[in-house]
């Protein structure tokens, strides 16, 4: 039998005057189950003004609809009376969970949010500091190398160098860790530059992925995908800025003036942060060493009638960069001849000429994890050197394969 529309506006009475549904039956005597239904066929019923939320919620939005001045129609949005209030993180944690109590009706009594502390916040900030401490102003002065070309620049990318990486000779062919990185890949750089034809002006360009992993733990800081790693993370990052310094080094010893860009990628986003201001210290006393510190993820750099670009790869096709590069920079583009932009992100060799760009993806220097062993990739691993001539050519490539 239909229950007359005072019996369920009863049943909603009683839930509010009582707060809840079980004190309400505690106090009536009806059975709590009954209680609940009435409540739900009055709010059904449309006895439960929609202004006024259901018992144990409150109203987080309100709005109405009003003609020739009348309000027409009226709506809530209502959230559990507990949930209205806001947590404030702390500084340095993140929420790793949230618990709730709730009552037999299902609504939220009390809610507990679980912080952590964020290692991407404060852990990775004191490794960084405590490396570069050692580093501010300590440059020590190379002899300018006699060089007059001053007509030619060179491009040395560096990408995906992935330190930190470790590989089990049993799993992926051979094995790979921070001491072998350090070994084969200055090799390599030492014979690259060597080899390298006089110019008054070098670039040391950081494709992105320096480091194999952002923090303390050795996850890709998007997906969150386990790594093989070697190392804790400050024994990482000072092994990286020792070999980066190192390069550094090297082309001043071949240039007059060298220029230094570290990009991020999907590795290392806050990583190739903390590269960039440590050498910014270490080489503030020296002249001859700049930094481009721009935030951007992309690079462009016009000399001359050489226009260059480069990113990592990871968030735009190779295809699109052509029209990247116009669009944001239209008077570059004008005043040059010869376009070319350098990828890395794949680790294998390619090449496309789009819009009379040449955007080109560059080998990686590291061994494969047992990630890539056991999969289908496969790709040479080589270290590069590009020199340009100013009135718009490429003057001379080296490559030196591993």
């Amino acid at each position: 039998m239909a229950l007359s529309p005072e019996a369920l506006q009863e049943a909603v009475d009683l839930v509010r005057e009582h707060g809840t549904i079980i004190a309400a039956s505690r106090a009536s005597g009806i059975k709590r189950s009954t209680l609940q239904d009435r409540v739900f066929k009055a709010k059904a019923a449309g006895l439960v003004s929609p202004v006024q939320p259901i018992p144990g919620f409150d109203i987080s939005r309100y709005s109405s609809t009003v003609r020739n001045g009348q309000v027409v129609s009226e709506s809530i949005q209502q959230k559990p009376a507990e949930a209205m209030g806001r947590f404030n993180v702390p500084d340095g944690h993140y929420v790793k969970g949230v618990s709730a109590l709730v009552d037999a009706e299902g609504n939220v009594k009390q809610q507990w949010l679980k912080t952590g502390v964020d290692p991407n916040a404060l852990d990775i900030v004191e490794a960084v500091r405590d490396v570069i401490s050692d580093y501010a102003g300590a440059s020590h002065l190379i002899p300018e190398p006699d060089v007059s070309h001053d007509n030619t620049f060179t491009v040395i990318p560096l990408p995906d160098w992935h330190i930190g990486l470790m590989a089990w000779a049993r799993e992926t062919g051979e094995n790979y860790d921070l001491k072998i990185a350090r070994e084969t890949i200055m090799q390599a750089m030492v014979s690259v530059i060597n080899q390298s034809p006089p110019s008054s002006h070098g670039i040391i360009l950081g494709l992105g992925d320096m480091l194999h992993f952002d923090g303390y733990e050795p996850v890709t800081s998007r997906s969150g995908n386990f790594l093989d790693a070697d190392g804790r993370y400050p024994k990482v990052l000072r092994t990286a800025l020792d070999m980066v310094r190192s390069t550094v080094d090297l082309a001043l010893q071949k240039f007059r003036t060298v220029e230094v860009r570290i990009l991020p990628g999907n590795h290392d986003d806050q990583s190739a942060v903390a590269l960039s201001l440590a050498f910014s210290l270490f080489y503030e006393n020296n002249d001859r060493v700049t930094f481009d510190d721009s935030p951007s993820r992309f690079w462009w750099k016009r000399i001359g009638k050489v226009f260059l670009g480069a990113t990592h790869g990871d968030k735009t096709k190779m295809r699109d960069l052509p029209l990247v590069m116009a669009a944001d920079n239209p008077q570059d583009w004008a005043d040059s001849s010869y376009r070319r932009i350098y990828c890395g992100h794949i680790h294998h060799e390619s090449a496309i000429e789009e819009g009379g760009v040449l955007v080109t993806s560059l080998r990686s220097p590291v061994a494969k994890d047992a990630y890539h062993s056991f999969s289908k990739y496969r790709s040479g691993r080589s270290v590069y050197s590009d020199t340009y001539d100013v009135s718009g050519r490429m003057a001379s490539s080296v490559k030196v394969n591993l």
